[in-house]
């Protein structure tokens, strides 16, 4: 058996321990922490249900150009990545209707079984109290706990990152091909999902060299994982490469501002990022611990090749990296490694009985650092800052027709257009009358700044509240 009873018994209590925090505020309108982007995906998934299962052609809310270069987008397209995990959510709308939980619920089994597949991952590695204690911290890192809950493909693309890791050790272990399709597999869902799972491509490779060196370029089930890995996730990049106009800009991503290795890069990324919201500081300070505690032979390079990729990354893809926080969840399975190897340090290995409890008591304080501080950190995530939205939203889904057109201007969020549950765009200003032509019906705003007062004062004004309005534009005055 490739896990025995009492493995599969741990794995369960981790996946349980992983999934309850992470059904907090589960009920949570698309309004909370990045409601930007957990509404583009959520619009993706509600429009597969709205206008038909068109995965090559997924589609959000906003007419609203995605491209630097401000190209129109009037089909709406957002090819953000391959649209998996809305084809994973789309049976749930489709059954049992278009609701937010289940798009969020599908992240949480994804995040709670990484913590599981992380714990049988190590275990080939390292010690059973390595492997416990990393699906542990995995499970219950406050920052892990809040974008396990989130409606964005991240969760699933760091599950395929560790099970791509996990299928490869069977693979170079039992040297099965159906390990090798298995693996393959998983990896071009982990790229697919996310273009930067290319930098797993370093532990893989590490792992394949360590057990066939040079002999590996003669093996046959090598080239098939290479094909199966890399062809879909190259077609699917061409294909999208037809349609610029439904692609991110990303050239600012890699170093704009020349922010790469600044004061303010380290500071964000080392300091901000990793010490305080990540990690939390107990847990960076396990993290240290156990980056010097050193390697055994079973582990080898293995879990640094790891860490070296994702480095690697965060260099490359420098500002994105300091703008975005969610970009850094990859990094949380081989730190909550690194952390457990630490915890194991510090506990396990002092000089005497004194030495040993006073280590471990010292281990349990820094893990409790880690959950208060994390939490202390975390716990705005979840808040709703602008409820406003989502009573307007309401608001403009009750008194419009179906078909319409709105604008819905949040700086150019579109967490209040996804609420209205129509398309249209999220900006407005000196705009509108473009819009106007595009076919925009109506003006929704939560901000009664000088546009929106004109617009007021010219056009029929369907109802007012203290927080927002909802104007007509096809009732106005000449």
């Amino acid at each position: 058996m490739l896990v025995n009873l009492k493995s599969w018994g741990i794995c369960l209590v981790i996946f349980v321990l992983a999934f309850l925090p992470r059904l907090y505020r589960i009920n949570n309108p698309v309004a909370d922490w990045h409601s930007w982007r957990q509404a583009d995906t959520a619009a993706v998934t509600r429009n597969f249900i709205k206008e038909g299962l068109t995965p090559l052609y997924p589609k959000f809310d906003s007419f609203f150009a995605l491209n630097e270069n401000g190209r129109p987008n009037p089909n709406r397209y957002f090819f953000a990545e391959f649209p998996l995990y809305n084809l994973i959510t789309y049976p749930f709308y489709h059954f049992f209707g278009v609701k937010e939980v289940y798009a969020r619920l599908v992240s949480v089994f994804f995040s709670s079984l990484t913590a599981a597949v992380l714990y049988l991952l190590v275990r080939r590695y390292s010690s059973d109290r390595v492997a416990i204690l990393s699906g542990v911290f995995f499970a219950i890192l406050p920052f892990n706990i809040f974008f396990g809950q989130v409606i964005m493909p991240d969760p699933l693309h760091v599950f395929l990152g560790v099970l791509t890791l996990y299928l490869v050790s069977l693979w170079v272990e039992q040297n099965y091909l159906l390990w090798a399709v298995a693996a393959g597999i998983a990896a071009t869902g982990n790229l697919l999902t996310k273009p930067y799972g290319i930098v797993l491509g370093l532990p893989v490779a590490y792992l394949l060299w360590r057990q066939w060196g040079i002999k590996l370029f003669k093996k046959l089930d090598i080239y098939i994982f290479c094909f199966l890995t890399l062809a879909p996730f190259l077609l699917w990049r061409w294909y999208i490469n037809q349609h610029p106009e439904g692609m991110f800009g990303t050239s600012w991503l890699f170093n704009q501002g020349n922010i790469r290795f600044t004061g303010a890069y380290f500071r964000w990324l080392m300091f901000e990022r990793m010490n305080r919201l990540i990690f939390a500081t107990g847990g960076f300070v396990l993290f240290w611990l156990g980056m010097i505690r050193g390697r055994s032979q079973k582990e080898g390079w293995f879990y640094y090749s790891w860490l070296l990729g994702l480095i690697i990354f965060m260099v490359v893809i420098a500002k994105g990296n300091v703008t975005h926080d969610y970009y850094q969840l990859p990094l949380v399975p081989i730190g909550c490694i690194f952390m457990a190897k630490g915890f194991e340090f510090l506990a396990m290995y002092g000089k005497g009985l004194w030495s040993r409890i006073i280590n471990f008591g010292l281990g349990i304080a820094f893990v409790l650092l880690m959950l208060a501080f994390g939490w202390y950190e975390v716990r705005g995530f979840f808040n709703i800052n602008h409820p406003e939205i989502i009573e307007a939203g309401q608001a403009v889904d009750r008194l419009t027709p179906p078909d319409a057109k709105i604008i819905a201007p949040y700086q150019s969020d579109s967490a209040f257009l996804y609420q209205t549950n129509r398309i249209g765009w999220t900006v407005g200003g000196r705009l509108i009358p473009e819009f106007i032509k595009g076919g925009a019906s109506y003006l929704a705003s939560v901000d009664f700044d000088s546009d929106t007062t004109y617009w007021m004062n010219r056009c029929q004004v369907i109802q007012k509240t203290g927080k927002w309005v909802l104007v007509n534009l096809k009732a106005c005055k000449e």
